[in-house]
């Protein structure tokens, strides 16, 4: 029978040796396949299935508090606080409208908050930060207000905040924000304690990892076990530094000034019991300073660097003390005029006149230039030797080096060592006096500690205790004698009672006292089209002194920066509050504060021992020393 013609042949070998080599082509790619995760990703495979199983849970600590010396005062701790957060793109710009206008009304908001929420929410982004920091009221207030659908768009989210709560003395900022710092938005500690105590008072996260086993049971492993973070108990006394931070900043405005600073440290455990600087800053607010003037976060007290003036005759009056060529009755002759270098440099008194031949007790009340330039001159039999003796002192008193003091950044000043750069006698004399050497207020506390303390250099110290464990007192060496010592408060006291304005601006009846003070000119490097010159309106001010029941119990340094005088003439500054004024006003409320009594004769005669609680011996046993010792002192009497 033939073929029907409507029958077509679906049995073509070419096709079907395609379809076979398709076939096998996609087998060959499942097998590849199967065999690059069986092998080359089976690791990846196994850890993404075993990740479906296991849960890591990162535990991060509550940061540390800090609390002044009784412990009760709160001056740093960490809350837990909502932040409210905007989803701008999910409303009409309607709602973001009323929403602004329900928040700015329901919140009471300040001009400068209310700006930054309805801007935020006008600019319709997907999220924004309205507000960082709700606490528990407005928190509430701000969901009252998202059930009444007065307010759409937002969410709550709880975050930590570190905060500062007691108010500082000057208007809008926080206390003691110069030595605590902040953390920032990172959730590190920045200037201050917070950074220096960083790593305890932030602890570390405990890492934990739970795993569900093919029997379906959890299994919880410890991977990191974390720290727990400390509590920090300072020296400083809140109440008093409350009253240091109005002192200082009604001198800074009164005077003009740049900074004001002052530090009240106890001379024999290096404690330091205030510590404030004007102007300061919201510890809370640290942004907005951020972007004003994120120079005010430095701590000038011990980061900057200045010449000091006369305070450093009662180091070079030390020095005079130790050779054995003098006692504090030597008596030095005075002029108004001293050439030097062959006639080629010449000093002078700041009043331009002598006052004929008086002690070196007088002559450091009356802060001769002359004299102590003759002093230091005689230090040794030449003009190289004397310099070195002098440059020694410093050294021994802590000038030059870092003092240790637990807060960062700290500076340690300029001074020139004469035997890189030989000193001329001009050299010599500046330098006995005050002139060309740099110090800070912290370097100058710690100096004088030594002076009246019976010759100990202590380290100052911000913290008290750590964890309740109690940071040892230390000390870098021996600065000079128990007998220089003695006769270095003496002469002191003197500056205080003999100078009439000292006496009677620096008056504190029933309580014993002394100091020095000092006023150095200001080099302006950029004045006269850059070759520089003295500023003839602005000084630095400086007095050191220090205060107790009957002999010094606590130091007092005080430095205004660029105060600008109502009154100036030859020999005569007058400022409207006083470098050694603010050190009275100090004292007194020291005195105030630690309730210590007046001095009352005794029935044999003579006065009451000294009071000041708790108060170890200068040869008390002490920790190693900090940064060494430093060099010793010899005697130069010459027979």
């Amino acid at each position: 029978m033939a073929p029907d013609p409507r029958t077509v042949r679906t049995d073509s070998r070419g096709r079907a040796s395609f379809l076979t080599a398709v076939l096998i082509l996609i087998a060959g790619v499942c097998v590849a396949r199967l065999g690059y995760w069986q092998v080359v990703a089976r690791d990846q495979l196994l850890e993404a299935a075993a990740a479906q199983l296991r849960t890591t849970v990162t535990n991060e600590p509550i940061r540390g508090t800090i609390t002044d010396r009784t412990g009760a005062v709160v001056l740093a701790t960490t809350v837990l606080r909502h932040r409210l957060l905007s989803q701008g793109s999910v409303v009409s710009a309607a709602d973001r409208a009323a929403t602004a206008d329900a928040l700015i009304a329901s919140l009471a908001l300040s001009p400068s908050a209310a700006t930054k929420v309805r801007a935020v929410l006008e600019s319709g982004r997907k999220w924004g930060v309205l507000l960082p920091a709700l606490d528990d009221t407005q928190t509430d207030i701000v969901r009252g207000e998202i059930a009444a659908d007065r307010v759409r768009g937002v969410t709550l989210e709880e975050v930590r905040v570190r905060l500062y709560p007691q108010p500082g003395g000057g208007v809008g900022t926080t206390l003691a924000s110069h030595l605590l710092g902040f953390v920032n938005a990172d959730g590190g500690g920045q200037y201050g304690l917070e950074e220096y105590y960083n790593e305890q008072l932030a602890g570390a996260a405990s890492v934990s990892t739970t795993v569900r086993g093919t029997n379906g049971q959890l299994e919880t492993t410890q991977v990191t076990a974390g720290r727990t973070p400390s509590n920090l108990q300072l020296c400083i006394d809140a109440t008093l530094q409350t009253l240091v931070e109005q002192e200082v900043t009604t001198a800074g405005i009164a005077d003009d000034a740049e900074s004001v600073s002052a530090i009240v440290m106890d001379p024999y455990t290096g404690a330091i019991i205030s510590s404030a600087s004007w102007p300061s800053y919201d510890a809370n607010n640290f942004g907005v300073m951020a972007a004003r003037d994120p120079s005010r976060f430095i701590n000038p007290v011990t980061t900057s660097v200045y010449e000091p003036g006369s305070v450093m005759k009662a180091i070079t009056a030390v020095a005079a003390l130790e050779s054995g060529l003098y006692t504090p009755e030597t008596k030095i002759q005075d002029e108004a005029v001293l050439m030097l270098d062959n006639g080629a440099t010449k000093v002078r008194n700041a009043d331009h006149k002598s006052k004929g031949s008086m002690t070196l007790t007088a002559a450091l009340a009356w802060s001769r230039n002359i004299v102590f330039t003759k002093v230091g001159l005689s230090l040794g039999k030449t003009t190289s030797d004397a310099a070195t003796r002098l440059y020694a002192t410093w050294l021994r008193f802590g000038f030059g080096g870092k003092t240790g003091v637990d807060v960062p950044s700290e500076s340690q000043g300029l001074v020139n060592d004469p035997t890189t750069r030989r000193w001329r006698q001009i050299d010599l004399a500046n330098a006995s006096f005050g002139h060309g050497v740099g110090t800070t207020l912290m370097q100058l506390a710690v100096a004088y500690s030594a002076i009246v303390n019976g010759g100990v250099l202590v380290r100052p110290r911000v913290v008290e205790s750590v964890d309740g464990v109690p940071i040892p007192i230390t000390v870098r060496g021996t600065a000079t004698t128990p007998e220089v010592s003695a006769q270095m408060i003496k002469m002191t006291g003197q500056v205080t009672k003999s100078v009439p304005l000292y006496a009677r601006l620096t008056r504190i009846d029933g309580y014993a006292h002394g100091g020095k003070s000092g006023t150095a000119q200001i080099w302006l490097k950029e004045a006269d089209g850059g070759k520089g010159a003295w500023d003839s309106e602005h000084y630095n001010f400086t007095f050191v002194g220090w205060v107790g029941k009957t002999a010094p119990e606590y130091v007092i340094a005080i430095s205004i920066r660029r105060g600008t005088p109502v009154t100036q003439r030859q020999g005569v500054i007058v400022n409207r509050i006083e470098s050694f004024e603010l050190f009275r006003r100090i004292a007194q409320d020291l005195i105030s504060v630690y309730n210590i009594p007046p001095a009352v004769a005794a029935a044999a005669g003579g006065l009451t021992s000294p009071t000041h609680p708790g108060v170890p011996e200068p040869s008390a046993p002490v920790m190693p020393a900090v940064g060494g010792d430093l060099p010793a002192f010899r005697s130069l009497r010459r027979s």
